[in-house]
């Protein structure tokens, strides 16, 4: 699985989770504001304890700050605000969204239970809801969370998706769990520094949060024992929200996504999580003072969060040098750096030929893949005259059909309609080359299990010479990765876009004398530059969406770029004719050797000369 598709499954599952939570902590809140006195110290006390949980008193402070304050935007702000990427509403969006980009990883079921949350939310009138309305969203969501987490364990195969659902869930619910107890230690320490009564209530409020009051009074007497309700939120083994309960499992989803074995690269995590389980299993809660409970749950917290970064820099998840990392600001770049395009594409061929053709016999490659990151949505295509079309899959996994005409004619039309959803997210530029992707590289295994995209073909081959004056300019790589990026930007820079000087026969060593060709020349290029080097890099066919206002070049008809194989990551595309990223711009048809591995259309037939015009339109629609 590519990371980019663990990421949209990982953050799927926290986003459910913490939507979960989250509505569930404002829906106490909203009952207890039903309930309460309209003593105004204690509804305030209220809401700082809720917005240091769920957000920070500072946005609380702006928000009673405004003119019109009123307590109705307090509540709007964590459950609907668009612009807080943690209230409800946001979380709901961005389960949405990862669900539909990952929707070949996950059950049918999953998909429509949020998506039907999302489509509620949809048409409420957020800015004008009551109390009641405002309930009902917030248990629709707890409802849809746990009916989604019922049909994760009842629908979905314990493999590679499973594990990173299971991982998200309970890394976010250790978190929170952490949050809480970690905010209402501070609470009540400074309720005792001030001299007042022990406030038992934020204990209370505590139990209530995690869903785990009714568990607590089955094993403990009815008192707000802090060192108990810690005791129990933390260590019991048997509660499924207790910090202990979900390390305990989170462990156990990464032994089985590992196969039961710590590896070079994920030793570092198991040993965070094993060290943070033996801290609190060395603590007597009930001995501890509340000051000592307050530091041990700021450092526990802290370690909960160490383990969320550790394990995005072990898969890749996130960009693990971003500054002042924090689920927070993890939560918005996650939504905001996964990128999905819905593109309809049409893509038609007319062969006129000079005398009657009799028969033919074609194939053609313009059935768009689907894979981690792309989705094929429909294909149609339409044969004049009409034909029958057999489809299979060629050795290098690529939709391939074939059909025959008998009939005499003069003309040939071939239309295809294909309508695509691709997710992709900048990646290239976070990848850490590693001493253990550096042993990867040099291994004979994975020499010979990509020996098909290490020898140059005719059409990629580029003579000593040529290479010699890349070699002078570049210097020698030890990077493979980077070395590839800055091939891309040689090439770039060396060759202009020019169809007029080349054809469809040109070979690399050609074009490369000529520093100019169109973007199967420069792909040809930069794979030779880079086979020379034994990097296993593949020619990708497919289409380019520019969009107005775009510098982006080679839209005219199929579109053509490199893909380079990083050990232990996958295939990561790079465009030499733009020099940027393949990312959601780029849709991907077929993949090869070379340009003759995945030719749009070919053919025999018994009859003249032929002309050939090629047509095709790349839209972007709505989602």
């Amino acid at each position: 699985m590519l990371s980019r598709v663990a990421n949209s499954l990982y953050w799927m599952s926290r986003n459910a989770e913490r939507a979960e939570n989250n509505a569930r902590i404002l829906d106490v809140q909203l009952l207890q504001m039903i309930e309460a006195s309209d003593e105004e110290l204690v509804r305030d006390d209220d809401w700082k304890l809720i917005f240091e949980i769920c957000a920070s008193t500072d946005m609380m402070e702006y928000i009673k700050s405004l003119p019109a304050y009123n307590e109705d935007q307090l509540v709007y702000y964590l459950a609907m605000e668009e612009e807080n990427f943690n209230s409800v509403a946001s979380c709901v969006r961005f389960i949405r969204e990862n669900a539909r980009v990952s929707r070949d990883h996950i059950t049918d079921d999953y998909w429509e239970v949020w998506n039907r949350c999302y489509l509620a939310l949809q048409d409420m009138d957020t800015e004008n809801l009551s109390v009641r309305e405002m309930q009902e969203f917030l248990q629709k969501v707890k409802n849809t969370a746990l009916t989604s987490q019922g049909i994760v364990e009842s629908s979905m195969s314990r493999g590679v998706e499973y594990q990173m659902i299971k991982i998200g869930k309970w890394l976010e619910r250790a978190e929170k769990t952490a949050r809480i107890l970690n905010i209402v230690c501070e609470r009540t320490l400074a309720k005792e520094e001030a001299q007042q009564s022990e406030h038992y209530y934020y204990w209370l409020a505590a139990l209530r949060m995690t869903n785990g009051y009714d568990a607590y009074l089955k094993v403990n007497p009815p008192k707000m024992d802090p060192s108990l309700v810690l005791s129990f939120l933390v260590s019991n083994s048997s509660f499924p929200r207790s910090i202990r309960y979900c390390l305990d499992h989170m462990r156990e989803a990464i032994v089985k996504l590992e196969d039961g074995k710590v590896s070079h690269y994920s030793w570092e995590l198991f040993a965070k999580i094993d060290q943070l389980t033996a801290d609190f299993d060395n603590f007597n809660f009930q001995e501890l003072e509340q000051e000592d409970m307050m530091n041990f749950l700021n450092e526990f917290q802290n370690g909960c969060n160490e383990i969320g970064q550790i394990f995005s820099k072990t898969y890749y998840l996130i960009d693990p040098d971003s500054e002042n990392y924090t689920s927070t600001q993890t939560q918005t770049g996650s939504a905001k750096g996964i990128t999905s395009m819905k593109y309809k594409i049409e893509h038609t061929n007319i062969f006129e030929y000079d005398t009657v053709v009799d028969q033919s016999m074609n194939t053609i490659r313009l059935k768009p893949r689907t894979d981690e990151v792309q989705r094929l949505l429909s294909y149609r295509a339409e044969i004049t005259p009409a034909s029958l079309t057999k489809e299979h899959i060629d050795i290098w996994g690529n939709n391939v059909e074939t059909f025959f005409i008998a009939e005499h004619h003069r003309h040939l039309q071939v239309k295809t309609t294909s309508i695509v959803s691709i997710q992709k997210s900048p990646f290239i530029h976070q990848i850490d080359y590693s001493p253990e992707m550096r042993a990867i590289f040099h291994s004979k295994l994975f020499g010979e299990h990509y020996l098909a995209y290490l020898s140059n073909t005719a059409y990629t081959y580029l003579n000593p010479e040529q290479i010699m004056q890349v070699d002078r300019e570049l210097g020698k790589f030890d990077n493979p990765v980077q070395y590839a990026i800055d091939v891309m930007d040689y090439i770039h820079d060396h060759f202009t876009y020019n169809g007029e000087l080349t054809d469809v026969s040109t070979k690399a060593s050609e074009s490369f004398g000529l520093r100019n060709g169109v973007c199967q020349d420069i792909t040809h290029v930069m794979l030779g530059v880079l086979r020379s080097k034994h990097i296993p890099a593949r020619y990708v066919s497919g289409y380019l969406y520019v969009g107005e206002n775009s510098a982006l070049v080679g839209d005219a008809a199929s579109h053509a770029w490199v893909e380079v194989m990083v050990p232990g990551v996958g295939w990561v595309g790079l465009d030499p004719t733009n020099n940027i990223e393949a990312l959601e711009n780029h849709i991907r048809v077929g993949v090869g050797r070379d340009y003759n591995d995945v030719s749009p259309v070919q053919g025999v037939y018994r009859g003249g000369s032929q002309s050939l015009d090629v047509k095709v339109s790349v839209s972007l629609l709505d989602q």
